[in-house]
């Protein structure tokens, strides 16, 4: 046993100056902080091509650069009991009852609704793949999502689906309603 832990020991010596420079790594390479343990973080790499932990003092690389205008074309108009004015995007009417679309949308940017002035009613946003003929509700777990009672201002949803438009049906009892779908 004395024997086998010498020679145990003597192949460790051999090979601790390959070890060592193993370790010592160059500037391409990836070498954790204290060169002997493989590093388990995010690292971001540096301009000598080097990679070090993500810190406070080294933060994933962001962009801040603000998006660009959005290509499609905003849905906008207001509602009344009797009437429609669709300032742009297709609307049908029918006492109150308003089909606002179609919305072809810019994948992956947010989809905003903005509900102003003092009516009663409804506005809900759906999807459609036939240019409004068909709405399919959003939902989010079984539950609708996007239909509104009130005035409001949110993103309500983000698409990712080519082929996919957005559509709206708006029932307005009183008041005048002042809508704008976009992104």
């Amino acid at each position: 046993m004395k024997k086998l832990m010498h020679l145990v020991g003597a192949i460790v010596l051999i090979m601790v100056p390959s070890l060592a420079s193993a370790q010592a790594g160059t500037a391409n390479s990836v070498a954790a902080p204290a060169g002997f343990a493989p590093m388990q973080a995010p690292c971001v790499q540096q301009a000598d091509k080097s990679c070090v932990a993500v810190s406070t003092t080294a933060p994933f690389p962001t962009s801040a650069v603000p998006l660009s205008a959005a290509a499609s074309t905003a849905l906008t108009g207001t509602v009344t009991s009797s009437a429609v004015t669709p300032t742009s995007g297709a609307a049908t009417i029918a006492a109150g009852v308003a089909t606002i679309g179609p919305l072809a949308p810019e994948l992956g940017r947010g989809i905003r609704v903005i509900l102003r002035g003092t009516w009663s009613g409804t506005f809900a946003l759906g999807t459609s793949v036939d240019a409004c003929a068909t709405i399919n509700p959003l939902t989010i777990g079984g539950s609708t999502w996007g239909s509104f009672t009130g005035s409001a201002n949110e993103i309500v949803d983000i698409p990712t689906l080519a082929g996919v438009a957005y559509c709206a049906t708006a029932t307005v009892s009183a008041g005048t309603l002042t809508y704008g779908v976009r992104q």
